[in-house]
């Protein structure tokens, strides 16, 4: 898989999840119509992303790790006729509205944008890609973009089947009667502009389990945890997840059934992060809350942070400090 773009920020994990931005939904089709004529042209270069924000990629179109050979660049026509050139996987800004420019060196076509006038998200995702080309293009042997140079083949190009969207199913309501601990000893943020409160007691223990730590494989899916740190009569749970560039946890309150504790964080804008209206920035980071560490949430097994079972956490002793 390509990495087309420098990531334009970085977070903890070095990863950025996919979210809303200012032209249109990220995980929807998207057409960017560049305006620029080409050199010795006068048809535009066009951009569409040709499906949603992938999982990582790792789907049917997913290439050989390791292998020396290019990756493949797949020519395409359109109902009318129009070619196109299909790469499929690319790591690359949720939306761009840019001015595409192209040029033709020998058997290369090369398509690129300059950055500096492009108006892009901040959030990145892996996304096929689909360019509109001229016709007396379609004889080129190989496709550069953004520094990538990928081996054009008239293959069919591989079908990507719809996937069924998973439903997450909400988390349970809880009245503000029910027994409950209310949590101001919290940490969950977008880490790059932002300071902590040292004294919160969850920063004694937020990097202190390595970065492997925090999850564990095994033949169907990855299991989050939710790393525990006792301290006194308190305790500290550190764990990962995803949260919007210019939002914190002011606090939380924890509510337990069962064997889960399930967290319900209330948000509140953070004035250090601006965005432009509509512009989507998120990223996973490491979180962390102090609670007392008495009766039913000694005991809990599981937590559930937020208001939905995205994660469900397993509770586990982090290590000693």
């Amino acid at each position: 898989m390509k990495n087309v773009l420098a990531c334009c920020a970085a977070v903890s994990l070095a990863f950025l999840a996919c979210a809303d931005n200012s032209t249109s939904n990220p995980n929807g089709n998207h057409v960017s119509n560049a305006n620029h004529v080409a050199a010795g042209s006068n048809k535009n270069v066009d951009l569409q992303m040709a499906s949603k924000c992938l999982d990582d990629g790792l789907g049917v179109l997913a290439k050989k790790a390791g292998s020396e050979e290019l990756d493949k660049a797949y020519l395409t026509q359109d109902e009318e006729g129009n070619y196109q050139v299909l790469v499929p996987e690319l790591n690359d800004y949720c939306d761009i509205m840019a001015d595409f420019k192209s040029k033709r060196l020998g058997d290369t076509l090369e398509i690129w944008f300059n950055l500096e006038d492009a108006a892009v998200t901040s959030c990145m995702c892996i996304k096929d890609h689909l360019f509109s080309i001229k016709s007396s293009d379609a004889d080129a042997k190989y496709f550069k973009y953004s520094g990538d140079v990928f081996a054009v083949t008239s293959e069919p190009a591989p079908v990507r089947p719809e996937i069924e969207e998973p439903v997450i199913p909400d988390a349970p309501e809880f009245d503000e009667s029910a027994p409950h601990q209310d949590v101001t000893d919290v940490i969950g943020l977008c880490r790059s502009d932002t300071e902590d409160n040292e004294d919160l007691l969850s920063n004694k223990f937020l990097y202190v389990d390595g970065w492997d730590d925090f999850s564990e494989k095994d033949s169907s899916k990855a299991i989050p945890f939710a790393r525990t740190h006792v301290d006194g009569e308190n305790v500290v749970l550190v764990f990962e997840a995803s949260f919007s560039c210019d939002e914190k946890v002011a606090n939380a309150k924890v509510f337990p059934s069962g064997d889960t504790l399930f967290v319900k964080p209330e948000m509140t804008k953070l004035e250090s992060v601006k965005l432009e209206p509509g512009e989507g920035c998120a990223c996973y980071t490491r979180s962390a809350f102090a609670l007392k560490n008495e009766g039913v949430y000694a005991d809990a097994k599981y937590m559930v942070f937020g208001n939905h079972m995205e994660y469900v956490y397993t509770l586990k002793p982090g290590i000693d400090k």
